[in-house]
């Protein structure tokens, strides 16, 4: 808090900067998409295709060896080792044995939701019109009080004040007069006098944490954009029988409203090559195009601001550029929704539901992720 309004700083001593990550508040279709630390994915429990996939960051593990990579001033030094996630996934038949596996690689090329708190975040506080005036406040009050009459007892009240031990009504009446005439002088501070006037159970360091709280909610609600590559393999032959190019962007739109639940554009788009089983041996010759846009409704908990459920609507193009199989269509048209349901504070259900409207078929999947912090212990989130 010392960084992020100034207000003590002649007055108390400055602490190490804690590090901000999106972990705290993301959504769990942000943690799908890029994971902060680790996951552990149960995918398509009911379908003859199902997988157990791990992925984490390539920091995540260097983290957890060397708890000094967390301090602030090393932290941000491996964004681009953040900003990478790589999977390794087991295929299970239908009897739950080993049927393959699966690899792949990932990393954001745009990420502006996880920066450290002295980059991006810090630029977003000090651009802040409210804590502009409170930053102008302190350093004008901090040339006054010597000047007034007893200045040691009135800056140990004004510090009292600004920790948020006081209000500034039971602050003393030259105090009080002095903060307001300060307040009236400049006019990037003369919209406080009427806060102060009108209320005076303000408290300095509440209006503080709630400035606070609702720019890391907003800063979790920035652009992310992912590229990366997945392959797979069968079981009898380290041969590729599936590689797919993909790329996801997520953005909030409803960033900077007081409305309770948020809203997440997600576009994901993918280009598949598969396996031609019209030719002898294995290749790649059926290239697959997907685009799927879509919108993510997710309803918040009153106090913490953390999603419980998560609702998500989208429509799905399919393009076979390849050889067509016997009664299949070249262009298809999907409509897809999610339903994802946090059980524990790191473990999500997410429930795809696929249709399909040429031919009337549902698809359904059942998935399971949980995305646990290994550094919980040693990295304090905000």
């Amino acid at each position: 808090m010392v960084l992020l309004l100034g207000i003590t700083t002649r007055l108390v001593a400055q602490t190490p900067n804690p590090i901000l990550t999106a972990d705290s508040l993301a959504t769990g279709n942000y943690k799908d998409v890029l994971n902060s630390f680790f996951q552990l994915a149960f995918d398509r429990l009911a379908s003859p295709d199902k997988s157990i996939k791990f992925t984490g960051t390539p920091f995540a593990v260097m983290a957890k060896l060397d708890t000094m990579l967390l301090v602030d001033t090393v932290y941000k030094k491996y964004r681009t080792l953040r900003n990478l996630n790589y999977t390794f996934a087991l295929r299970l038949d239908t009897a739950y044995k080993f049927n393959g596996f699966s690899s792949g690689i990932k990393y954001a090329i745009i990420n502006k939701r996880d920066e450290t708190v002295q980059n991006a975040f810090v630029k977003t506080v000090l651009s802040n019109k409210a804590v502009k005036q409170l930053f102008g406040l302190n350093n004008q009050m901090i040339a006054k009080i010597p000047t007034l009459d007893n200045p040691g007892a009135l800056m140990q009240e004004y510090s009292n004040f600004t920790m948020g031990l006081m209000n500034f009504g039971a602050l003393s009446q030259p105090l009080q007069a002095a903060i307001l005439a300060v307040a009236a002088s400049s006019d990037s501070t003369k919209a406080l006098v009427e806060t102060l006037m009108q209320n005076p159970n303000f408290n300095i360091k509440t209006t503080a944490d709630s400035l606070y709280q609702d720019m890391k909610e907003n800063f979790n609600k920035n652009a992310l954009w992912t590229i990366g590559v997945t392959d797979t393999t069968l079981k009898n032959q380290l041969v590729f029988t599936n590689v797919v190019f993909h790329s996801e962007f997520l953005k909030g739109i409803n960033k900077y409203n007081n409305t309770k639940n948020d809203l997440e554009l997600n576009i994901r788009s993918q280009l598949q090559l598969v396996d031609d089983t019209l030719n002898v041996g294995r290749d790649l010759k059926r290239a697959i195009f997907n685009f799927e846009p879509g919108i993510n409704l997710v309803i918040n908990t009153r106090s913490t601001k953390k999603s419980y459920l998560e609702l998500k609507f989208s429509g799905g193009y399919y393009h076979n550029f390849g050889t067509l199989y016997a009664d299949e269509d070249r262009d298809r048209v999907f409509v897809n929704g999610t339903v994802r349901i946090r059980i524990f504070n790191d473990i999500w259900v997410p429930f795809d539901i696929k249709y399909d409207p040429k031919t009337g078929n549902l698809f359904g999947f059942i998935n399971v992720r949980a995305n646990f912090r290994a550094l919980a212990g040693a990295a304090k989130q905000l």
